[in-house]
Order: structure tokens, then C-alpha cells, then sequence
């Protein structure tokens, strides 16, 4: 009974280590998931979604960032390179 505990213990400890690196999306999963309307590109309101607050300040900046070519949106190739830099 007590190895049983000992192992049920050792694989509660490891299982949120496992999921996690299972949820880990490529940069290619996360825009797609962001892309709402699937034109492609994110739109400042995609890129943003619900947030609020000081969260909300600190996405404006990066998206202001990721958004090289100042045409109001990001694009796939700007969202990996932004996502290189981190």
C-alpha cells in the first residue's frame, strides 16, 4: 500500500509538468486561434480579445511592436518574429 501511495504521489507531481508540455501550440497554432475571422492577419480587437486593464496597456504595446510594417494589423510572418524575441 505504501509504494502505491509513493507512486500515485510521484505521478501527481509530474502530471501538471506533462500536460503543460503537451498544451505548448506553435506560433502558427496560436495565430490561428487569435485570427477570429480566419482573414489571415490579426486585427488589433483579435489580437487584443477580452483584455482589460494594465494587461490591455501592456498588448497594445506589443501589438504596436509586432506590427513592423504600421499597416494596422499583424501578420504571420510578424507574429513568429515577434515570438523569436521574447
Amino acid at each position: 500500500m505504501k509504494k502505491f501511495l509513493t507512486l500515485a504521489l510521484a505521478a501527481g507531481l509530474c502530471a501538471p509538468f506533462i500536460v503543460s508540455a503537451q498544451e505548448k501550440k506553435t506560433p502558427e497554432e496560436q495565430f490561428a486561434r487569435l485570427d477570429k475571422n480566419g482573414d489571415k492577419k490579426l486585427s488589433k480587437e483579435e489580437y487584443l480579445g477580452n483584455t482589460e486593464g494594465e494587461k490591455k496597456t501592456k498588448k497594445e504595446d506589443r501589438f504596436k511592436a509586432l506590427d513592423k510594417d504600421k499597416d494596422g494589423f499583424v501578420s504571420l510572418e510578424e507574429y513568429k518574429d515577434g515570438q523569436k524575441k521574447k
